[in-house]
Order: structure tokens, then C-alpha cells, then sequence
């Protein structure tokens, strides 16, 4: 279509539609649009069929704002440049709402507070509609968790929650895939129902386009060897199925031809690849850096995000796993210190004091912080991974671009909050713990000493005459601190990755156990180079303590 007739379908409709012109998309080594200009109108429903893989969903994540169109910017391997415009305006995130394929909801919250979401996202764009009403509307038990409700009734949350966020334009991912006939029959005549009551610009982007075409008004073929949409005159849509047959077979090739690459160019990627990781990680870090602030246009989502990541990371189960292991520590230093001493009638009168005045210094300073930071990385690490990494694969960070919200800003700046109050917490209750199992477990194995000889001689290397704060906390708190940013960001940044399985998002989980407990443990070994500078072999344990 040329962008004469582009402009003037515009112009007779006052500009109300998307505009798309130039676009060029690039995926890897394959181009999948070349100079694509065509218009979508308002009022209408427009299909947008092709074979599966051909670039269905990029053009429609292109549309939303969800890739930045820039040709020097690519973003997982995918380059869009070109004009794209939605009532006239230069698109953005959140001018077009989504429904995905995966619908893409907020499990955490219930369906009512999935359209609040949406709400709270667009600000004063957002339609003004009670959530229940919208809900009732469109058939959604309000009552019942988010993660219970049925795949139609999930559906049509995900349509309400859309509509509510109140965009120029609505996308359809792939809204029958999958489904049986009769239930692709009514979400079919629930997008009509929804255009129709709705006016919004409609566009279906499918493969399995049988179901959706009574409804369409138009329909544009993706066509992979000539690389651009093609409009389907309706005179000729019985013949869909004659004209998709040989494009599934050329895609498939083409794919095919694209794996036999020659040795050479394997190598050049490679080395492409690694440079380009390695700017990606020194960008990460920058990013992650400047994420701590907490610079929400909405801090009411902020906050609730907060709340869900606070509640993973330092909740109830969080602190009782941390106190379950600073008991256990708190019990075999103790009583094994003292259980196996070499010749200990003699060296228990002799040692005892000394004994605990390390002991306090080596669980306050060392063995505690240690212990608690790899549980930490372990649990919390791969609690967080497993969250992002689920709502990477169930496109809820992609919803999130939909509706306005950047997710590192909105996610990651929670997470990073998270670690950073939870960590020092944790240790200080795991240390407690810990130091009262060691108190009790004293006074049984030497009742004849008691109570107040062990709190007298455990402090000893760590208090400090005139100060609240123990010796040695300032340094506890540094290492804490960097522990905790290094694990929020290595567990986000893995859960942040694309998946494409939940075998994807299992192996996050176990990647993120791995490095960030290295990481907590590379920090701790680092700090003891500076923390304890000036130890000699031969130093009373109260001066190891300084």
C-alpha cells in the first residue's frame, strides 16, 4: 500500500487509527519486514494472519512500544526502525493495550486489583469505571483468586483489565490459539461485543484465523518471502488457506537455510556475542546502581511491589529459616568447642574465657554473617529469580510496558530495597538466635559458671565503652550491604532473561543459587583482607575483636 493511500485513509479518518510506515524489523540474521507502510482504521477489526514464527508477535510488540524502534538499539536480537503512530501521535508504551496469549496477569493480585492495576498505571488516561462493575460486565467472578479463575473467565479478565487502562488502540495476541471450537467461538464474539460497545482500534494477530475472520472487517496477510503485509481482499479470503500453505514452507526453509552457517560466521558471532554481553553486564551494573532510587510515577505500585518482594525476601518462613539456623550454630559451636577440648579437665579451667570471648568475636564477625548470607542468596536468591523469571515467561513484564510501568523501575528498585533491609535483619536474628542457644547451651554443660560468666566473657571482644554499637558493626554492615546488592541483582537480572519454558525458568533458579552464593562468599572473603588488616598470629581474641 503506498503512503499516498496511507495518508489520505488517515486524514478521512481524522487521524484516529495506527499509522505504521518504513518499518523495517530485523530478528537475528533474518529480516522479517522491509519497508512495511500500511494503516489500520479505527472502528475496525483488522487481522493480521500469517504462519507461525514469521513475526506476528514482534510487529505487534513493535505496535505496543514494547521494542524501542531505533536501528542502532537492538533488543534481544531484534532491530525495528520506522514510523509508527496511533491517533496521530508518535506511539509510546501504554497508548496500545495488549492482550496476550498468556493473558499475562498478576496472579499476586485479585481480579479486581488486576484492573486497579491498570488504572493506577494510566493515570488520568484510565477509564472512569468501578472494577466490580467492569467485571461483572464482562463476566469475571470478583470472589474468586486469580489464579483459579478458568481460561475463558482468565480471558476476559485480561480483555477488562485492557479496557480499563483505556487505550487507543486494543492488540490481540493469539486470542483462539489453542482453545475449542465453541470456546474460540466466544471469545470471538466477546472482542466483537467489546469493539463494538468500546470503539476501540482492533487488531488480531493470529495463525489460527478461522474462528476470528467473521469478525474481521479487514484482513492483512504477514508474508515472509516478500517480507510486508499484504491486504486480503474479502472477495478473496476463502482463499487464506491455499496462500498461507507454501509461506509456512518457505518460512520453514529459510530457517532451515539460517542454521547451516559457515564455520566463519559462527566464530564472528561468537565473538559478537561476547563483546556485546560484556557491555550488557557493565550497563546492568550502571542500571541496577541508579535503580536503588526509588523513582516511581506511581509509588502506590512501588510500594505494593515492595510489599509483595518484602513479604518473599524477609516474610515470616524467611526469619524462621534464618532462626532455625543460627539455633543450630549457636548450639554445635558451643557445645562442641567445649564437648571435645584436648585434655579437658586441665584446659577447660585454662581456656574457658578465652573460648568465649572468640567464639562471641567469630559469631558476630565471621561465621553468622557468612552462614546467613549464602542461606539468603540460596532461598531469597532463588525465590526472586523464580518470580521474575515466571512473570518473564508469562509476558507479565511485557504487560507491564503495555500499561506505562517499566519493570526495573517498578521491580528491580523493590527487590533491591528488599535485600537491602532484609539481609542486615535476618543476620541480626539469626545472630540472636544463635548467641541465646549458645547462652543456654553454656549454662547446662557448665552450671557450676552459669549465666552471668558467660555473658561477661562472650561480649568481651566486642563491646566498647561508652558506644551502643558492637565492635566491628560498621564493617558487619558493609559487607551485609554489598552482599545484599550483589544477590538482588544477580537474582533479578537471571529472572530478568528471556524464557521461553518453565524448564527456563527452573534453570535460572538453580544459576542464581550458584553465583549469588558465590558472590556473597567472594564478598566476605574480600572484606576479611581489610576487616581484620593487622592480625598476627599469637593475638589475644580481645584484640582480634578491634
Amino acid at each position: 500500500m503506498s503512503s499516498g493511500k496511507i495518508d489520505k485513509e488517515m486524514e478521512s479518518s481524522d487521524e484516529q487509527g495506527i499509522l505504521i510506515r518504513d518499518l523495517r524489523v530485523i530478528a537475528g540474521q533474518r529480516t522479517l519486514l522491509e519497508n512495511v507502510s500500511v494503516s489500520f482504521c479505527q472502528h475496525e477489526i483488522t487481522l493480521v494472519v500469517g504462519p507461525s514464527g514469521v513475526g506476528k508477535s514482534i510487529l505487534m510488540r513493535s505496535i505496543a512500544g514494547l521494542l524501542p524502534r531505533n536501528v542502532d538499539g537492538p533488543n534481544e536480537g531484534i532491530s525495528v526502525s520506522g514510523e509508527i503512530k496511533i491517533d496521530g501521535r508518535s506511539a509510546v508504551a501504554g497508548d496500545a493495550g495488549v492482550v496476550f496469549q498468556s493473558f499475562a496477569l498478576f496472579d499476586e493480585l485479585s481480579p479486581a486489583g488486576n484492573i486497579q492495576y491498570a488504572v493506577s498505571s494510566a493515570g488520568k488516561r484510565a477509564r472512569d469505571v468501578n472494577a466490580r462493575e467492569l467485571l461483572e460486565t464482562l463476566n469475571v467472578p470478583a470472589n474468586v483468586p486469580t489464579s483459579r479463575l478458568s481460561g475463558g473467565q482468565r480471558q476476559r479478565l485480561a480483555i477488562a483489565r485492557t479496557l480499563a487502562a483505556n487505550p487507543s488502540a486494543i492488540l490481540y495476541d493469539e486470542p483462539t490459539s489453542g482453545l475449542d471450537p465453541m470456546t474460540g467461538q466466544q471469545v470471538a464474539n466477546l472482542i466483537r461485543e467489546t469493539h463494538q460497545q468500546f470503539s476501540n482500534t482492533s487488531v488480531i494477530v493470529t495463525h489460527d484465523y478461522v474462528t476470528v475472520l467473521p469478525i474481521a472487517d479487514r484482513v492483512f496477510l504477514l508474508d515472509p518471502d516478500a517480507r510486508c503485509l499484504q491486504e486480503v481482499p474479502r472477495d478473496e479470503w476463502s482463499e487464506l488457506p491455499n496462500r498461507l500453505a507454501p509461506l509456512a514452507k518457505v518460512d520453514f526453509d529459510s530457517q532451515h537455510q539460517s542454521n547451516r552457517m559457515s564455520l566463519g560466521n559462527k566464530l564472528v558471532g561468537l565473538v559478537q556475542r561476547f563483546f556485546q554481553s560484556t557491555a550488557d553486564v557493565a550497563f546492568a551494573a550502571i542500571t541496577t546502581l541508579v535503580s536503588v532510587l526509588p523513582l516511581w510515577r506511581k509509588p502506590i505500585l512501588g510500594l505494593r511491589f515492595f510489599a509483595h518482594y518484602a513479604r518473599m525476601v524477609f516474610g515470616p518462613t524467611a526469619c524462621v529459616y534464618l532462626m532455625a539456623s543460627g539455633l543450630i550454630s549457636g548450639f554445635v559451636t558451643t557445645y562442641f568447642t567445649f564437648q571435645f577440648l584436648p585434655y579437658a579437665d586441665y584446659t577447660r579451667p585454662l581456656l574457658v574465657e578465652d573460648l568465649l570471648v572468640a567464639l562471641g568475636f567469630a559469631m558476630f564477625r565471621i561465621f553468622v554473617p557468612v552462614l546467613s548470607c549464602v542461606l539468603i542468596a540460596a532461598r531469597c536468591g532463588a525465590a526472586v529469580t523464580s518470580d521474575i523469571g515466571g512473570r518473564q515467561f508469562g509476558s507479565q513484564l511485557d504487560a507491564m510496558k503495555s500499561f506505562g510501568t517499566q519493570p526495573d523501575r517498578y521491580l528491580l528498585t523493590p527487590v533491591l530495597w528488599s535485600f537491602l533491609i532484609g539481609t542486615p535483619l535476618l543476620t541480626w536474628l539469626a545472630f540472636w538466635t544463635a548467641r541465646l542457644t549458645s547462652l543456654v547451651t553454656f549454662t547446662f554443660a557448665n552450671p557450676q559458671l552459669g549465666a552471668d560468666f558467660w555473658m561477661l566473657h562472650y561480649h568481651r571482644g566486642m563491646d566498647v565503652p561508652g558506644y551502643v554499637w558492637w565492635r566491628g558493626t560498621g564493617w558487619l554492615l558493609a559487607k551485609l550491604l554489598v552482599s545484599a546488592f550483589g544477590i538482588a541483582a544477580i537474582a533479578y537480572r537471571i529472572g530478568r532473561q528471556p524464557k521461553y519454558s518453565t524448564t527456563d525458568v527452573s534453570r535460572a533458579v538453580t544459576r542464581t543459587i550458584l553465583w549469588a552464593t558465590l558472590f556473597a562468599l567472594a564478598v566476605h572473603f574480600a572484606f576479611a583482607f581489610f576487616e581484620f588488616e593487622g592480625i598476627v598470629p599469637g593475638s589475644r581474641p580481645e584484640d582480634l575483636a578491634r
